[in-house]
């Protein structure tokens, strides 16, 4: 079982395929896990893939204190450092594209595109309003809680509408099997909280960007994709059609020709 040992922390990260390859960094979404990125894998053939559990989540370790996107920023610093990685593209999903704004802030030399996906640059009144049912729903109901209240943000109409039985108690008690531990919810969500609006800082990155918005994402609707994009130097906004927030499970054909085409292209 792979894992790094940075400082008191340890991650879990997969390393797959030629290592003398392309290299793509994938960061997470808020809730989850390598695996969530399975269905992605098959696409990227002929591509280097790190995938890495955040603190809090899945294998990696749960420490105290809310893990906010500069604490998370840190970590992958020190992983690609301690792995001796460079050279790579990095991809952030969803608060692992918060991550990956605050990374490419501080301008990393290995750095060599950015791909932003499903994500926001600031907690605006009403995305705070969601997030906040969120931890409301987790005190008050538990796991099981959250992942109710948060359901209806998270797929498209297209793909619920194509899967049905996402919204069944069966899906929600493979949903709970698969999700954190109360406290490392808990410090996620309070690190997302803590976001300050990152618009101003966005004008340092110059790497080559892609920003991706799901046409059909309730969480981080594209309004926000276009406001990451129109705050950077050096990037250009797409609209997934038919997507909601969970890009990589709901079209990943359809994300892998989107990274494919960016990365060939830059």
């Amino acid at each position: 079982m792979p894992k790094v040992a940075l400082g008191d922390l340890e991650l879990f990260y997969r390393l797959d395929g030629p290592q003398e390859a392309p290299l793509l960094v994938l960061a997470n979404g808020i809730f989850q896990r390598t695996e969530a990125w399975d269905g992605l894998l098959p696409y990227l053939e002929g591509f280097r893939v790190l995938r890495y559990d955040m603190r809090g989540q899945g294998q990696s370790q749960v420490p105290p204190k809310p893990y906010t996107p500069e604490v998370h920023a840190d970590d992958l610093a020190a992983l690609l450092q301690a792995l001796g990685l460079e050279d790579y593209t990095l991809l952030g999903l969803s608060n692992g594209g918060v991550v990956a704004q605050v990374y490419a802030t501080r301008q990393p030399s290995g750095l060599q595109r950015l791909i932003l996906l499903c994500t926001t640059p600031r907690l605006d009144p009403l995305l705070r309003a969601k997030v906040e049912s969120w931890r409301w729903a987790l005190e008050e109901g538990g796991t099981l809680g959250r992942l109710q209240v948060a359901l209806p943000w998270v797929w498209g109409r297209a793909y619920l509408e194509a899967h049905p039985e996402l919204t069944s108690q069966e899906a929600l008690a493979q949903m709970l099997a698969s999700a954190p531990g109360l406290e490392a919810q808990h410090n996620l969500l309070e690190g997302f909280l803590a976001l300050e609006d990152l618009r101003p800082r966005l004008a340092q990155i110059h790497t080559p960007t892609l920003v991706l918005s799901g046409e059909e994402d309730l969480l981080f609707p594209p309004r926000y994709g276009q406001e990451i994009a129109q705050a950077m130097p050096n990037a250009h906004f797409r609209v997934l059609p038919q997507v909601g927030h969970v890009a990589p499970l709901e079209n990943p054909a359809l994300l892998a020709a989107e990274i494919r085409s960016f990365m060939e292209a830059v």
